[in-house]
């Protein structure tokens, strides 16, 4: 089994992007919903009927405040350095710690080469061995995998706990928003392009994008070989590209995709109860309520129950098909 402390390496690296992704992401947001200076001066009920907005997006979007019970009055405000808000920045820091701690307790616990004791110790070495067996060597190749593990298994490890964090109601899901995904992405990409260039040459790299296509005839049989050709290796090329953008864009719509379907679940709660969103046959029969809160309330427990495979799944599908995509690059196919 290599030595698993690279992952420690890798992980503030990984950590360090995705946060700078989303700081980026959320200044310009930060600056355009920032109130007028006139808008200290508006009346109460102005006031009031901001605060009775509900906010779909707001688990998805990153923000200067941590709502933990609103309706009570708990809150975080101010959560910013500058202007920035850094919810999404703390989140995302918090998901690095937990995999880094628990790295470097199972760096420990197989220093000895005992076997495994305890809970905590099967769990983490059987997620690895499974990162290992299930995503790297399929991926990467039986040669190569020890030597991508530490990369690949953060990078599970990194989405995972990303992915679960946004599950606390209160604190916000950093792989909701585009600018995160789109940096893991990013990182993903710069590793499969030096994997491929350090493997076959930079000019050997750039020409396992050309398609080998012969045409036997004459010249205008040459000519269309060529076109073909010409046309198949733009394609290839504008691959390396897309294939990263799809990466961060599943993701990215897969939890964004999840955690609405769980708002609009309990907005039907809303629509029944609150006056601001009341339609008006639950104004005549306040009895419904007591029909639909239990419906919605179970619902999004069963789904609530779906989205925690859901995260596993996601953070599965990401770092396999960079595993495939770095494969790819360092053993093309033509």
């Amino acid at each position: 089994m290599p030595r698993l402390r690279p992952t420690l390496v890798l992980l503030a690296a990984l950590a360090a992007v995705v946060a700078a992704g989303a700081a980026n992401a959320a200044a310009p947001a930060h600056a355009e919903s920032a109130p007028a200076p006139h808008a200290k001066h508006d009346d109460h009920a102005g006031e009031k009927h901001e605060k009775a907005k509900i906010d779909p997006f707001a688990h998805v979007v990153d923000s200067n405040h941590i709502e933990i019970l609103p309706t009570a009055g708990l809150t975080i405000d101010e959560v910013e350095y500058e202007g920035f808000p850094l919810k999404f920045i703390i989140l995302i820091t918090v998901s690095a710690l937990v995999v880094a701690a628990a790295m470097i307790y199972l760096s420990e616990m197989m220093r000895d080469g005992d076997p495994p004791t305890g809970k905590l110790w099967n769990l983490l070495e059987s997620l690895l061995f499974f990162i290992r067996d299930k995503i790297v060597r399929p991926g990467v190749g039986e040669h190569d995998a020890n030597a991508y593990l530490p990369y690949l298994a953060t990078l599970f490890l990194f989405i995972f706990a990303m992915n679960l964090i946004g599950m606390v109601p209160f604190l916000g899901s950093p792989t909701a928003a585009i600018p995160v995904t789109a940096a893991l992405a990013f990182v993903s990409f710069l590793v499969i392009h030096v994997s491929g260039v350090a493997s076959n040459g930079f000019g050997g790299y750039l020409k396992t994008f050309i398609p080998h296509i012969e045409l036997e005839g004459g010249l205008p049989m040459k000519l269309m070989g060529f076109a073909i050709t010409f046309g198949m290796a733009i394609l290839e090329y504008a691959t390396a590209f897309i294939r990263v953008g799809v990466l961060a864009v599943r993701l990215f719509a897969n939890m964004l995709a999840g955690h609405t379907v769980l708002f609009m679940i309990l907005f039907f709660i809303a629509l029944v109860s609150d006056p601001a969103y009341q339609v008006p046959f639950a104004k005549e029969n306040p009895w419904i309520f007591w029909g639909v809160m239990p419906f919605s309330v179970a619902l999004v427990t069963a789904l609530s129950l779906l989205e925690l495979f859901i995260a596993g799944l996601q953070a599965f599908i990401f770092t396999f098909l960079t595993a495939v995509f770095i494969g790819l690059a360092k053993h093309p196919p033509h």
